[in-house]
């Protein structure tokens, strides 16, 4: 995968000098934009790629979005703008592991403030008014960006003729202040920097051949969440006909966002005054680089609020009640999954299965978890059985159901049983040219690289060519038709795709196959205390 990507990467730099005559043009709300075309080795079509297209005007810090500002010369979208302010924490080890495994390389154009830009990949040829998907990339909002090569949409949009959209979005400091002189209203700047840019699709897309009314939202993670928060908290009018879910969710929130609390330790490690609003104009006059060295060394984190505009408190039961009363939520065909091993890239160096529940638990019982229940989850997970040979699968299993596929499995339900068209999938497969480390398995985020098509084909297997084709239409079919579905049938069925190959496998039989949702799920009612409320 790294290989690929560095090659991707490459590929980009060299158009950020200069357009020529024959570049695509397009005439877009705030004007021309020239954009760039390149052939895909897997595809009949070529693709036109129009890059860090700016879809706000550049941003005041901590304040809600506004609109672009129109230009009067033409725009080159040739090469790839500035990632938002990034948060890769300390220590060290930590830091630069995740950077290795989830960020590199980096953003080709590093970051700014001045990061509100989308990217657009459109079929040289093809149908005109094509459906999109519309990207929200994840990185527990502290990182990430719609310009890393993982997320080129060249492959996908070329393979399947439709119209692909990535999109930066502030993050942690920058995209939650916690400062309690914001409303309420203003502090989810993150999300209303998403919901901006799906507008701008709506006023834009067009252009580029796209299909305004046939737009569907999705995203990974934190990107997930953010899908969620927008069915459960639908701006009027509802920019999407359609949402996919990968590995992540906002309806079981374990925990509130810790954004005030994060802010008062700025404001002091700033020396600003603590009241305010003197504070939040103190810390709006620091230099970005010292509030990103702050939070990264203090490891601060930054999440939502629950405003009831852009995040709902109530996001469940709306869901539940929107049967009755359909305004509640954006009640759109979903398409939800996770992967076999979410948790196995946090479980690295851990062989003791009883002190990491105990550690673990901390969050949900501050004074100790009470340690029947560590027992009753130590015997729901015995070593011995399939897949749990280790401590370490032990624990990768354990923290895949509490913080995946478990909260899915229960949203799945909930929708379904409201009579939304829904499907859940199930990636479950690992290839050389991808495995962060001997034995990571699925891990959180393998399936991006196989819906987008950005993995290493030079290294690539019968397999995984296989699976990710199969994902690539699934996807784009959903898109395309999203009441008919992705090629299974609906919950409580689930796709499977990859069936357990592993890295060093042949085995073109487990591309993809169907299993009931209850197999999957038999160790969830272990864990619906923390989310049936």
């Amino acid at each position: 995968m790294r290989s690929i990507i560095l090659t991707l990467f490459l590929f980009k730099v060299s158009f950020s000098s200069s357009t020529t005559d024959n570049d695509p043009t397009r005439t877009i709300e705030s004007g021309v934009v020239i954009g760039t075309s390149t052939s895909i080795a897997s595809s009949p079509f070529g693709v036109q790629q129009f890059l860090g297209i700016p879809y706000a005007a550049p941003p005041v810090r901590f304040k809600p979005p506004q609109n672009p500002v129109p230009w009067s010369t033409p725009y080159n979208a040739s090469t790839y703008r500035p990632a938002c302010i990034q948060q890769f924490n300390y220590p060290e080890e930590h830091r630069t592991r995740i950077i290795e495994w989830l960020n590199t390389p980096g953003p080709p154009a590093g970051e700014s403030e001045d990061c509100l830009n989308l990217n657009v990949y459109t079929p040289i040829s093809g149908e005109q008014a094509k459906a999109v998907l519309f990207w929200i990339h994840g990185g527990v909002f502290s990182f990430g960006s719609g310009s890393l090569p993982l997320y080129d949409g060249s492959s996908f949009a070329a393979n399947h003729d439709v119209v692909v959209v990535t999109i930066n979005y502030r993050l942690n400091i920058f995209g939650f202040p916690g400062s309690t002189a914001l409303p309420e209203t203003e502090r989810n700047i993150a999300l209303l920097d998403q919901r901006l840019a799906l507008d701008w699709v709506q006023r834009n897309i067009a252009a580029f051949g796209g299909d305004p009314k046939r737009v569907t939202i999705f995203g990974e993670s934190a990107g997930a969440g953010s899908v969620d928060a927008l069915i459960t908290s639908p701006p009027d009018p509802v920019h999407f006909r359609a949402a996919i879910l990968h590995s992540g969710q906002k309806t079981f929130n374990p925990k509130s966002s810790d954004s005030a609390s994060s802010w008062t330790k700025i404001v002091t490690a700033t020396d600003c005054p603590q009241e305010e609003p003197a504070a939040l104009e103190c810390i709006r006059g620091k230099p970005a680089s010292r509030l990103k060295d702050i939070i990264e060394k203090a490891a601060l984190p930054f999440d939502a609020i629950l405003d009831d505009s852009t995040l709902s408190k109530t996001p469940r039961r709306n869901r539940l009640e929107s049967a009755k009363n359909p305004s509640l939520i954006a009640r759109v065909p979903v398409m939800m999954g996770t992967n076999a091993n979410e948790g196995s890239m946090y479980v690295i160096g851990q062989n003791d299965t009883q002190a990491f529940l105990n550690t673990a638990l901390r969050v949900l019982y501050p004074g100790g978890a009470p340690q029947e229940l560590v027992q009753k989850v130590l015997d729901a997970y015995p070593l011995g059985e399939p897949g749990l040979k280790t401590e370490r699968d032990r624990m990768d299993r354990i923290l895949t159901d509490v913080l995946a596929q478990c909260p899915i499995s229960i949203v799945a339900e909930d929708s379904v049983g409201v009579n939304i068209s829904t499907w859940r999938y199930y990636f479950d497969a690992s290839f050389p040219s991808s495995e962060l480390f001997p034995g990571s398995g699925a891990y959180h985020s393998a399936e991006i690289e196989m819906v987008f098509g950005t993995f290493d084909r030079k290294g690539a297997t019968d397999a995984q060519l296989e699976v990710s084709k199969r994902m690539q239409k699934a996807w784009a079919d959903f898109a395309k038709n999203p009441e008919k579905g992705p090629g299974w049938g609906m919950v409580p069925e689930v796709g499977v795709f990859g069936g357990g190959v592993r890295a060093g496998e042949r085995n073109l039989g487990k591309a993809v196959f169907a299993l009931a949702g209850e197999d999957l799920d038999r160790r969830c009612k272990l864990w619906e205390s923390l989310y049936r409320k």
